[in-house]
């Protein structure tokens, strides 16, 4: 996994971005489009278990780890479980079903928001504790947070960065 951290930027664009966007039939565009989720939850996650390291190496104050490897693994779950747990819709029928199987996508929804962000906002942290060397607050992780939620511009100033923080460590 820590290989991901030393692509280039145009082929993490290419397996995220662009196979995220893919519009194609059915069955196809759903495999493809998987393929950049897992990719991004890859990257995420290397981001923030290899960075942790990386700070423990240089003695720095490290975050803990547990909630982010549990959410980082639970995400795509319960993504699964809410595409089988929420109501088709045809085109005779576009009024969506309301069940008690439905009634259980609230609380799944609401934790995947969470999920998401809190393993964005870890491995944003991780990248500016690697590059301040200290504790940080929001506002010194809030443009690494902006990158990655509008990813398909900020992959090309992350990724350089991230792949220079793991040199550094290699060379030393």
């Amino acid at each position: 996994m820590k290989k991901i951290l030393k692509f280039k930027h145009w082929q993490l664009f290419i397996l995220i971005v662009l196979t995220g966007a893919w519009t194609s039939p059915s069955p196809l565009k759903e495999i493809i489009n998987s393929i950049a989720l897992i990719t991004f939850l890859i990257w995420i996650y290397a981001i923030g278990i290899y960075g942790q390291k990386k700070l423990e190496s240089l003695k720095l104050p490290t975050l803990k780890t547990k909630l982010f490897e549990i959410n980082i693994i639970l995400f795509p779950f319960l993504l699964i479980v809410s595409f089988l747990l929420s109501p088709e819709q045809t085109a005779e029928n576009t009024q969506a079903e309301f069940n008690t199987l439905t009634i259980l996508l609230i609380p799944i929804a609401l934790y995947m928001f969470f999920a998401f962000f809190q393993t964005i906002v870890f491995a944003c942290k991780t990248i500016s504790m690697l590059e301040l060397k200290r504790e940080v607050k929001f506002s010194d992780y809030l443009v690494n947070l902006i990158l990655i939620l509008f990813l398909f511009i900020g992959i090309w100033i992350l990724q350089p960065k991230i792949t220079k923080l793991i040199a550094e460590t290699e060379n030393n």
